[in-house]
């Protein structure tokens, strides 16, 4: 119970995240990321958290708030990329994202290699089954 209202309460959070000062962004994303990484959290808590890494993903990198969220998915990314070929249409939506082909292109080759990875396996219960619409809207 105390770990679940830990983690509402970082998810709460979220919207302030383009606050934070540089270090604690870090540690923030880093912690995120891990969450997700060693499948601390699942199901409708685990479909948030990769929307909200996919959101600050989506927003340009640079100064302000904006890179600073982007930044933040950056961080939390980098923690569960090991786990990305469980997600094929999770990660389908993170490579058709311009800014992210351009400034990391060796990241989304990463990617996509694991979304072919999980094609070959026909992954299982890696569907890319996630809560997220076509756009990858909640």
């Amino acid at each position: 119970e105390i770990f679940a209202c830990m983690i509402h309460n970082l998810f709460d959070e979220y919207r302030f995240f383009h606050k934070y000062p540089e270090k604690e962004l870090r540690i923030t994303g880093i912690l995120f990321g891990t969450l997700i990484q060693h499948q601390l959290v699942s199901s409708i808590t685990l479909g948030i958290a990769l929307r909200y890494v996919l959101e600050a993903l989506r927003k340009p990198p640079g100064g302000g708030a904006n890179g600073k969220m982007f930044r933040f998915g950056m961080f939390a990314l980098e923690q569960f990329k090991a786990r990305l070929y469980e997600w094929p249409q999770y990660c389908s939506h993170i490579v058709q994202i311009d800014h992210l082909k351009e400034l990391h292109a060796d990241l989304v080759y990463e990617i996509e290699r694991a979304m072919k990875a999980a094609q070959q396996k026909g992954a299982g219960s890696g569907d890319g089954s996630m809560p997220l619409d076509q756009a990858g809207n909640p």
